[in-house]
C-alpha cells in the first residue's frame, strides 16, 4: 500500500470511528446524576479522535477530519445549530492541541488553574452547594486535583504527553462552544454560570480520555514526540 492511499484509509477509518462515537456520545446517560444542574452533558468521546489526529497526521489532515466529523455528525444526528455549536468547539479544541502537545504539562497545569477558578466562582455564587451543585463542586475539585496530577506525571514520564493534549483539548472545545451559544444566544451569563461546571467536567473526561488514549498508543506502539 503506498502512502497516499494508507492516508485515504486512516482517514476513512478515523472518520467512521468519530461517527459511530458521536452516536454513543448520544446513547449513553452517564451523566445523568448531573444534568438537572447542566443539561447537554455528554463524554465527548467522538472528539477523542482528533486526539488520535493530532499525534498520528499532519495538521491539514487533522483540520479535514475535524469538519468531516462536525458537519456528518451533525447532519445525522443534530441540527443546524448543533453544527455551529460543535464546529467553534472543534476548532478551538484542535488549535489548542496542535499548540500544547508541544508543551503538554503546562497545557495540563493551565487546566489545573482554570478548574481551580472555576470551583472559586461557583462557590462564590453558591457559597453552600447542596444537592446537584454540590456534585458539581466535587467533581470540578476532582478535576483541579487531577490535571495537577497529570503535570506531575507527564514531567517525569514523557510517554504520558497525551494525557496533557487531551485535558487541554477536552476544555478547549466546552470552553469554543459556550462562547458560541453566548454569542448566538446573546447570553453572556453562560460565561460565569454554566462554563465553570463545564471546565471541571471537560478536565474529568479529559483526563480518562487521555489514559485511555495513552494505553492505545502503547499497545499501537505510536510514537509520541512534541
Amino acid at each position: 500500500m503506498n502512502s497516499n492511499a494508507g492516508k485515504v484509509a486512516r482517514f476513512g477509518m478515523l472518520t467512521a470511528l468519530a461517527l459511530v462515537l458521536g452516536w454513543l456520545d448520544r446513547a449513553i446517560p452517564v451523566t445523568w446524576f448531573l444534568s438537572g444542574a447542566v443539561p447537554g452533558i455528554k463524554l465527548g468521546l467522538a472528539n477523542t479522535v482528533l486526539l488520535y489526529a493530532v499525534y498520528l497526521m499532519d495538521w491539514k489532515g487533522c483540520v479535514l477530519l475535524m469538519l468531516a466529523k462536525v458537519f456528518l455528525s451533525g447532519f445525522m444526528f443534530g441540527s443546524m445549530s448543533a453544527i455551529l455549536y460543535s464546529l467553534c468547539g472543534g476548532v478551538l479544541s484542535l488549535a489548542v492541541m496542535l499548540l500544547v502537545r508541544r508543551r503538554p504539562g503546562v497545557g495540563a497545569l493551565v487546566i489545573a488553574l482554570l478548574a481551580a477558578a472555576s470551583d472559586a466562582m461557583l462557590l462564590i455564587r453558591n457559597p453552600h452547594p447542596r444537592g446537584q451543585m454540590l456534585w458539581c463542586v466535587i467533581l470540578i475539585a476532582l478535576a483541579c486535583l487531577a490535571a495537577l496530577a497529570a503535570s506531575f506525571i507527564i514531567g517525569r514520564r514523557p510517554d504520558f504527553a497525551v494525557l496533557g493534549t487531551s485535558l487541554a483539548g477536552a476544555v478547549a472545545h466546552n470552553i469554543g462552544q459556550i462562547l458560541a451559544a453566548s454569542a448566538m444566544l446573546r447570553t453572556p451569563q453562560l460565561l460565569y454560570t454554566y462554563l465553570p461546571v463545564l471546565v471541571g467536567i471537560g478536565a474529568v473526561v479529559g483526563c480518562l480520555t487521555g489514559i485511555v488514549a495513552q494505553r492505545v498508543f502503547k499497545a499501537l506502539r505510536v510514537p509520541i514526540k512534541a
